[in-house]
């Protein structure tokens, strides 16, 4: 067992890589380091961006992240990912223990997985609570122990209702299974699973009023379960996207389904699956970050494919996979800048770019020969192997290219070199503004609507191209005096005409 043993420690390793040097990314990222600053200012209990109630996600994870900047301070980026990183860990941990080695392996090299360790989210957390609660609910032999209940509570104050859900519909699938009638004890389990979000939301809607309580239930509750919040999406969105979801292990599970032993076990991660994948589809709003919460039990399955022996349709599964990372890294260095749009053509010519390709498809030839001269469980290993080395060299050697791409760090370094008043410094349809080290002030800049902007008499305006001829009429007064480009988006800086 020695070889799974150095695999999941290279899988532990190789998710610190990327935070050494990251900034946080626009989008979620930077929007949560916003809410967290303002907690800081004031609003713990209920948080809140741009100074009003942020209902989008309960606060558990922001109440970890604000006390960890207590620590590290705000603008490090350890507060941000030691959440996800702890949890990860915890996590494999975890899946060890229910599983075996494989299970943690493949949980941990699941791409969604790996990636989102990484990161400032929730989801890893949220995934990782759930997985005790399947843990005890099968090792209480299919009821619902009290345990589940308080994993699953602190899952809801992660991420919100769906936690109980799913965990509901595992205990029903299991009770069904199993023929087994739910009692008075599995009742119990629900105190703890609907009390400790009560603890914090209904004084949370004592403090917050009407408004706030109207924003949790009807948009954040009901309108995402039957409303097109982020897309309405068909029900066969997530078998379309499982290839993408399970990478790289979308074949092998396709194979361990069914060629599966008719085990306990392998029943036990079905259910677990149906019971993620289910209430996710009937929801309107489907993201696939929302997979994350099904991949320990893919692990699982696939665990227990391989543990069962040498299997041929296991290997060629792995060779398919293969096959196609290699096909990747081949397309990647020969792919010409004309074959790719606008500036982001230039980035296939870099030779740190052309690297990451070669060492992708170095690594998958590499595994190929593996999985065709040896067993499964080594077929396995250097399959999930194949992403990480790969992603580890990215994590190294090119995140300084993602930070100029992906984060604030443009908005930042301009408006780092305004000799005004941060407070007069306006951004409009910006993303929030977070690097290493940024100057605190820059925190005082404003985000405004466009109404707002006419009674802001800001010294500067940012605004999003695409989004200027909204605010058209407020820079009639302002002339263009720079430019930059995040997220592969231009943005113009403005300057009153009379400075």
């Amino acid at each position: 067992m020695r070889a799974p043993a150095a695999a999941l420690a290279i899988v532990l390793l190789s998710v610190l890589l990327s935070p050494l040097g990251r900034e946080l990314y626009v989008g979620d990222e930077t929007k949560y380091s916003q809410v967290v600053r303002e907690m800081r200012a004031g609003s713990f209990f209920l948080p809140t961006l741009n100074g009003s109630p942020f209902t989008h996600k309960p606060p558990l994870h922001f109440w970890a992240v604000d006390l960890l900047t207590y620590v590290f301070g705000v603008f490090s980026i350890w507060p941000f990912v030691l959440p996800s990183l702890i949890s990860f860990a915890l996590l494999l941990v975890l899946m060890h223990r229910f599983g075996g080695p494989f299970a943690a392996f493949v949980c941990g090299t699941s791409l969604l997985m790996w990636g989102s360790a990484q990161t400032a989210r929730m989801d890893v957390a949220f995934a990782a609570l759930l997985a005790l609660a399947a843990y005890r609910i099968h090792r209480a032999d299919g009821a619902l122990p009290i345990a589940a209940g308080v994993a699953t509570g602190f899952a809801f104050l992660v991420k919100g209702p769906m936690a109980p859900v799913i965990i509901l519909a595992l205990f029903a699938f299991e009770s069904f299974h199993r023929k087994r009638k739910p009692n008075a004890k599995d009742a119990l389990a629900l105190l703890p699973m609907l009390l400790l979000p009560l603890l914090w939301l209904v004084p949370a809607i004592v403090i917050g009023g009407e408004p706030y309580w109207r924003e949790i239930f009807y948009k954040q509750t009901v309108g995402r379960a039957v409303g097109a919040w982020v897309h309405k999406s068909p029900p066969w969105f997530y078998l379309v996207r499982a290839p993408l979801t399970l990478m790289p292990w979308f074949f092998l599970a396709v194979a361990a389904l069914i060629r599966r032993r008719d085990d306990e076990r392998s029943r036990f991660a079905i259910s677990w699956i149906l019971a993620v994948l289910v209430p996710y589809t009937l929801l309107s709003s489907k993201l696939d970050v929302y997979m994350i919460a099904m991949l320990p039990a893919v692990a699982l399955l696939i665990a227990r494919y391989v543990d069962g022996g040498d299997d041929a349709w296991g290997r060629r599964a792995n060779v398919i996979m293969l096959s196609l990372l290699a096909i990747i890294g081949a397309a990647g260095l020969f792919v010409q800048p004309h074959h790719i749009k606008e500036e982001d053509g230039a980035l296939i010519a870099r030779l740190d770019v052309r690297a990451l390709f070669a060492i992708l498809l170095v690594a998958a030839i590499v595994a190929m020969v593996i999985t065709l001269r040896g067993r499964l469980a080594m077929s396995t290993l250097a399959t999930g192997l194949v992403l990480v080395v790969t992603l580890g060299y990215a994590a190294i050697a090119l995140v300084p290219l993602a930070n100029e791409m992906a984060s604030t760090r443009p908005l930042v370094s301009a408006l780092a070199t305004k000799p005004i008043p941060r407070a007069q410094i306006a951004l409009f349809m910006c993303p929030h503004l977070w690097v290493r080290g940024m100057d605190p002030s820059l925190s005082r800049a404003r985000h405004l609507d466009a109404e707002e902007l006419h009674s802001a008499n800001a010294r500067v305006i940012v605004t999003r191209r695409k989004d200027a001829e909204k605010i058209a009429d407020v820079l009639q007064g302002y002339r263009r005096t720079g430019e930059l480009r995040m997220i592969g988006k231009w943005f113009d800086v403005y300057e009153p005409s009379h400075d």
